[in-house]
């Protein structure tokens, strides 16, 4: 298929989409170069920017769309679909990581967070991305209540528009142009009004 491709560079997603669903993994490879950077933002986003833990969620992703790709309908868009397995996936891991938190805390000593919590600060890759904005827009955006700062993720580090997100969350399309509306008040609230026009 690659020199194929090489040939018709202009095959369409669902052209890519049927070679992969039967079996063709370069054409799976190609979705995934096709849609890794915005499933990677949105990650990112949802899970604290964690770099380790957002690699290993695209992974897990990607290797859940591929097990479950025959079973893609096609009722909506596929990075819809992939968006969907996203937000779930991100937010096992944050359950995951809400428990271990519980536990930790429970057994009072645990010098892994000390390093870890050492090793962010340290990473100067970690430093740049952290300006002062940047860093008071993350927490504003993190501090979100869960039914709003998904939708915002999607919509606004993702750049979903709002019908995709109500797909992906299976959620009315009412409800989220709702929520979206409402976390950018708390957000103006929290940041004041230059942040949010």
């Amino acid at each position: 298929m690659l020199a194929e491709d090489r040939a018709r560079p202009y095959l369409t997603e669902q052209v890519v989409l049927d070679r992969a669903r039967a079996g063709d993994s370069e054409a799976f490879d190609r979705l995934f170069r096709e849609h890794k950077d915005g499933v990677y933002s949105c990650l990112w986003h949802l899970l604290d920017g964690e770099a380790e833990v957002v690699e290993e969620a695209v992974g897990s992703v990607f290797l859940n769309a591929y097990r479950s790709l025959a079973r893609f309908r096609g009722d909506s868009a596929f990075s819809t679909w992939l968006y969907r397995i996203a937000v779930n996936e991100a937010h096992a891991r944050l359950r995951e990581k809400r428990r271990r938190k519980l536990l930790s805390w429970l057994s009072m000593h645990e010098p892994k967070t000390v390093n870890e919590c050492h090793s962010r600060l340290d990473d100067p890759a970690e430093r740049l991305l952290r300006t002062e904005d940047e860093l008071s827009l993350r927490r504003a955006v993190n501090s979100l209540p869960e039914p709003y700062r998904t939708p915002v993720v999607l919509r606004y580090i993702g750049g979903m528009p709002a019908p995709e997100i109500s797909a992906a969350l299976g959620r009315p399309a009412g409800t989220v142009r709702y929520q979206l509306s409402r976390a950018l008040q708390i957000l103006r609230e929290r940041l004041g009004s230059d942040w949010t026009k």
